[in-house]
């Protein structure tokens, strides 16, 4: 049997705005009221209400009234479904500001439906929300019943069809107009329809109303419904208050980055780079990037991370909402633990690059990566951390790991070499390295040399100059 849950988001256009304030505040859509939040409403206004009537009803009480806004609440709710998803794969979004979960297979997960209701009301606080619910065999019920007293679970031991009975068809005329129509016939409840004989039923109101009626009633089967989250990954939290201070916003980076690790979680992906945006009052709008040479981080790891880069970057405005972008998504990788502890207290090496690249700009850190050329000041380059470095090429002879940036010539004398003043004996050599035959050609004959102090250097005699360069050190 089906168990579905409503989650109806009855103050879902002001919920959704960041400029929400604990004043009184109503939403406005072609010159009346959509919707108030809890201090207009102890006001007296109410949805549907003219301009006129309400700022009479508000007296001298400031009430702020804002424009509709239903690309806001289409992200909200489209969010709430990827949250939801933690709990249900089997959900969707109705009438714009409902969600409907069915939880029958999620019940032994979590302990219950209540223990599910109350992990629903924790989520959605959290993200600045509040919902009517219900429970019932059926979404349309369910739905319905959200707006009754009996929303409990408990109210699902008595039969649904009990619990439908005494339901207004006022209430029931967003379903279907045909619940208008036998209103205006003089019926009142939907017991009233329900002891009607089906077929007459359906004569009179049409197949579609007599099947919306067993949907209804759970008497004819609803299809599961399998919710598909987005190829990336859009999430934000309204603050509800302006902030400037970057250690206010802390909550919000927690509640996004949890977010996003239950997505990456659930569809088995990993990522290396988030974008921040945040918005605040007059079209306001900052983005910060942050990135990690190696995927798979925690949250706790992008909050560091993203602490460290705001530290560079103090806002111009205030904020009001934050939003958390991921696109740059990839399979995740198993990773393999250690039986013994071997990172130290900073970390991992990685852990170490991004920390230093945050403080100090990405700019400032880079790694090497192997190149195929033959000359050696051409075999390497500095590239980003964390790009997939090439295999460094397998050779016998010896390579010292500081070159200089350009070779400095060395003074011959006769047949001795001088660097520092101090003369030079060859020890292994010559290695022989051409290349650039195409435009510049270059022979060099390379030796290992030493100092009277035993330091050991790599030089090479030039052929076709003639001349003796010094180009790099061994430790």
């Amino acid at each position: 049997m089906q168990l579905w849950l409503c989650l109806r988001l009855h103050e879902l256009a002001v919920q959704c705005l960041p400029q929400r304030r604990p004043q009184p505040l109503a939403v406005v859509e072609r010159q009346r009221v959509y919707s108030v939040n809890a201090a207009a409403s102890l006001l007296g206004l109410e949805p549907g209400m003219d301009l006129a009537s309400a700022r009479a009803l508000a007296g001298e009480n400031p009430v702020q009234m804002l424009p509709r806004d239903p690309d806001a609440e289409k992200e909200a709710i489209d969010s709430l479904c990827c949250w939801a998803y933690g709990i249900t794969p089997h959900l969707y979004e109705f009438r714009g500001d409902c969600l409907m979960l069915e939880i029958s297979g999620s019940l032994r997960l979590f302990g219950g439906a209540d223990a599910i209701l109350r992990q629903c009301t924790q989520g959605l606080a959290c993200r600045g929300f509040n919902a009517e619910h219900a429970f019932a065999e059926s979404p349309l019920a369910a739905w319905a019943l959200s707006f009754t007293e009996d929303q409990s679970s408990e109210g699902t031991d008595r039969a649904l069809r009990e619990r439908l009975n005494p339901l207004p068809l006022q209430l029931l005329e967003p379903l279907h107009e045909e619940f208008g129509a036998l209103q205006r016939s003089g019926f009142q409840h939907l017991a009233d329809i329900l002891a009607l004989e089906p077929a007459a039923l359906s004569r009179r109101c049409g197949h579609e109303f007599s099947e919306l009626l067993q949907h209804l009633c759970a008497t004819l089967s609803n299809p599961v419904v399998h919710f598909d989250p987005p190829s990336c990954f859009t999430d934000s939290f309204p603050l509800g208050y302006p902030v400037t201070n970057h250690e206010e916003l802390a909550p919000a980076f927690e509640q996004l980055l949890e977010s996003l690790d239950r997505y990456l979680r659930q569809r088995q992906l990993q990522t290396r780079q988030l974008r921040w945006l945040f918005y605040g009052a007059g079209g306001y709008r900052e983005n910060l990037e942050v990135g990690a040479s190696e995927p798979g981080s925690r949250p706790e790891e992008w909050l560091r991370l993203t602490q460290l880069r705001l530290e560079r970057k103090p806002f111009s405005d205030e904020v009001e909402r934050v939003q958390l972008q991921v696109v740059q998504l990839e399979n995740a990788q198993p990773q393999s633990g250690s039986l013994f502890r071997t990172t130290g207290p900073s970390g991992t090496p990685a852990q170490l690059v991004d920390l230093l690249s945050s403080r100090l700009g990405s700019q400032a850190v880079s790694s090497l990566r192997c190149r195929d050329a033959h000359l050696p000041e051409h075999s390497s380059a500095a590239v980003a951390p964390g790009i997939a470095d090439n295999p460094a090429p397998t050779a016998s002879a010896q390579r010292p790991f500081w070159l200089l940036p350009t070779p400095e010539p060395l003074r011959y004398e006769g047949d001795r070499l001088y660097f520092w003043g101090q003369r030079l004996e060859l020890l292994y050599g010559p290695e022989r390295i051409e290349d650039g035959w195409w435009e510049a050609a270059t022979s060099r004959d390379y030796f290992i040399a030493r100092n009277s102090q035993e330091e050991r250097f790599w030089i090479f005699h030039e052929r076709r100059q003639r001349s003796w360069f010094i180009h790099g050190f061994f430790a």
